[in-house]
Formats: structure tokens, C-alpha cells, sequence
């Protein structure tokens, strides 16, 4: 039975999971945080919507409630910190369901914690953006969940996925989480990639041929490697991703694109580093995402260059 959870990340995705499980399960409910961010969210709260919420924060152990689940919703290049902040604070039997773009978050969690079951999971279709510190959404979206196959669905996964729906969250399980997941990831890596690479709103897609090039060279590197790491995966996904991808509406930006214009860091190494490596490993020509990574890895680091010039 879950009764207590902790969520860590309280950007976009975050924030709309804990609008509803905070007002949900209050005092069963907490924000993992350590060092200086602890701080000021024990301070300031999160303001989502206008409207300031301030949950519990734990950064160690002793301060409370033992975790029957843990969501781990931030960027990926902050996984590996994350890893290390919430390790004092799991117990053995502690479920752990990681919303984090791209494919490696699910296999490095279990390697950090191999006693503690480490679900899949896909955040989609929510419109959630950050505004200086506070954030805003209208569409909450849909918190998709499993193992990697579930048929059938264990007891657990079904546990999790109904105390998300109890707190009014959109949750549900899939047969084959690993395709789901690799689907998001061919959407990211070729709309998230062409919009940076370009520069551009996603009504630009539908106007301009090059860049739907650019998106399917991407996400055609992609198909072949799921071939060889036997995912479900075909060009049929690719057509409905880029398809899905020319229906967004024209002042949509793309998180990454709002990352680069920000001044943040960008998951690049999530989409396009990924799909080299991946490539080395299996020997399949990587050309499309290798370009995009050494550009966009270039343009950050002038940008970089230039801010302290």
C-alpha cells in the first residue's frame, strides 16, 4: 500500500504533479531537496498558477516519513546529483518512478538502487512553462507508467498508478513501456533538435521542408537503432511522430529552445549524445544527431563564451 510520497524537481513537470498530490495528500506528501535549494523552497514555497504552495521539504532521513514511492521529475543532466540527495532518504522497499526525458534515467536508477523497484515512466501533453521562478500550465497532461512490459500489470504498478489518479492526475499503464518511452524520445530528438538547430516556433515546421528533413534524419537513426536494441519501433512511429510534431500549434516552442533562449542547460546529451553512442556501441552510422551535437554543443559554448567576454 502507498501511502507517502516524495516528488524531486519542481520545474514544469514537477510543479503539475505536486499542484494536485500536495492539496491531495498533504501531510503524507513531500518535496526531496537538498543544500541551498531546501532552503528556498522551505522559504518561498512554489508558486504554480499564481498560487503559492508550500509542502514539506526533506533533505535527510531523520526529519520524517518513510517513502513508499519517489518521483524523480528533473532534467536529466541533474540525475546523477539526484541520485546521491535522495539515497539516504529511500527505504528497501520504496518504489521509484522516474519522469525524466529520453531512454537511460529507468536503467540508472536501478544500477544506483538495486533493491528498490524502479518503475518507467513518460510525462506527455502538458503545456507547463516556467516564467522566471513561477510556473503555469492549463493541460496537466498524461503520467504514462509500467515496467518495461506489463501483461501482466503487477500489483505495484497498479498501486502507484491509482494513487495518482486518486489526486486527479491523468495516469495510466501501457503494455509496452519501452516503446512509449522511446517514442518520446524520437519526438525530443528530432522536434527538440531541428527547433534549437534552427531557431524557430514550432509553426515553422509545417512551412519549411528542410526542417522536416532535418527532423526525420534525426528520427530515422533512431529507428534503426531500436532495431538492434530490439525495441518496437518503426518507421510507422516515425511518420506519426513527425506528424504529430507539424500539428503543434505555431507559437509552441519546443523546452529545449526555451532552455538555450534562458540561458540554461540543455539535455543534449540525452537526445543526440545518446543516439551516438548508442550507434558506436551497435556500429550504426550516426551522421544527422552527431552534426546536431557538435552544433548545438558549439552554439552553448560560444554563448557561454560571449557572456563573459
Amino acid at each position: 500500500m502507498i501511502k507517502n510520497i516524495g516528488v524531486v524537481g519542481a520545474g514544469s513537470v514537477g510543479s503539475v504533479l505536486i499542484s494536485r498530490l500536495y492539496p491531495a495528500y498533504k501531510e503524507h506528501f513531500c518535496l526531496l531537496a537538498s543544500g541551498d535549494r531546501s532552503e528556498r523552497l522551505r522559504k518561498s514555497g512554489i508558486c504554480i498558477n499564481d498560487e503559492t504552495l508550500t509542502p514539506t521539504v526533506f533533505s535527510d532521513v531523520s526529519q520524517g516519513i518513510a517513502l513508499d514511492l519517489v518521483i524523480i521529475a528533473v532534467k536529466s543532466y541533474s540525475l546523477d546529483s539526484v541520485i546521491e540527495d535522495i539515497r539516504p532518504l529511500l527505504q528497501k522497499d520504496t518504489i521509484i518512478l522516474p519522469l525524466l526525458n529520453g531512454i537511460t534515467a529507468t536503467e540508472r536508477l536501478k544500477e544506483a538502487f538495486p533493491e528498490n523497484r524502479v518503475l518507467y515512466g513518460v510525462m506527455i501533453r502538458t503545456d507547463a512553462h516556467r516564467t522566471g521562478h513561477k510556473v503555469y500550465y492549463t493541460t496537466p497532461g498524461e503520467v504514462q507508467l509500467g515496467y518495461a512490459y506489463n501483461n501482466p500489470v503487477r500489483p505495484e504498478v497498479e498501486q502507484v498508478c491509482q494513487y495518482l489518479r486518486n489526486a486527479g492526475i491523468n495516469a495510466n499503464i501501457y503494455e509496452d513501456m519501452k516503446r512509449i518511452q522511446w517514442r518520446k524520445w524520437m519526438l525530443n530528438t528530432g522536434g527538440s533538435q531541428a527547433a534549437v538547430e534552427v531557431g524557430v516556433e514550432c509553426g515553422y515546421f509545417e512551412q519549411v521542408d528542410e526542417i522536416v528533413e532535418i527532423i526525420r534524419l534525426c528520427i530515422d537513426e533512431i529507428v534503426e537503432l531500436a532495431k538492434a536494441e530490439k525495441v518496437n519501433i518503426t518507421t510507422e512511429d516515425r511518420d506519426d511522430i513527425i506528424k504529430f510534431l507539424l500539428g503543434y500549434p505555431a507559437h509552441k516552442k519546443m523546452s529545449m529552445l526555451q532552455d538555450v533562449e534562458a540561458g540554461r542547460p540543455i539535455e543534449i546529451e540525452e537526445y543526440a549524445g545518446t543516439v551516438v553512442r548508442l550507434g558506436k556501441k551497435h556500429g550504426i552510422p550516426t551522421p544527422a544527431n552527431r552534426f546536431i551535437y557538435l552544433s548545438i554543443a558549439a552554439k552553448k559554448k560560444v554563448s557561454e563564451l560571449k557572456r563573459h567576454m
